[in-house]
């Protein structure tokens, strides 16, 4: 499994417009192949909002910042300090604690 943690801060969007457009885009993801899971982040006391995505391996992940919903976070300007960090995934400690991320 490999792991996308992105954050980011909201400019000119209010939270909850960015709760609606989430909303609108979130069946978008699942035509990613190898997407297993993303989870939506928000704290909007720190304007901080972002996703964990969770993928079957990096060729997955990688292939999907070729789409158009990825091209979009990249280029709107209602996205800003933006962070994308990706990891390996410690397979073994995970199948003991991972829960959801294993089918446990």
């Amino acid at each position: 499994m490999y792991v996308r943690i992105v954050t980011f801060a909201l400019a000119d969007l209010s939270p909850e417009d960015y709760t609606a457009h989430a909303e609108q885009i979130a069946g978008a993801f699942t035509a990613w192949p190898g997407l297993l899971s993303k989870v939506w982040l928000a704290d909007p006391a720190t304007n901080t909002y972002g996703g964990v995505y969770v993928f079957e391996s990096r060729d997955a992940a990688q292939a999907s910042r070729e789409t158009a919903v990825f091209a979009g976070l990249l280029d709107s300007p209602h996205f800003t300090e933006l962070s994308i960090r990706e990891f390996d995934v410690l397979d073994g400690p995970t199948a003991v604690t991972g829960g959801a991320l294993t089918g446990r």
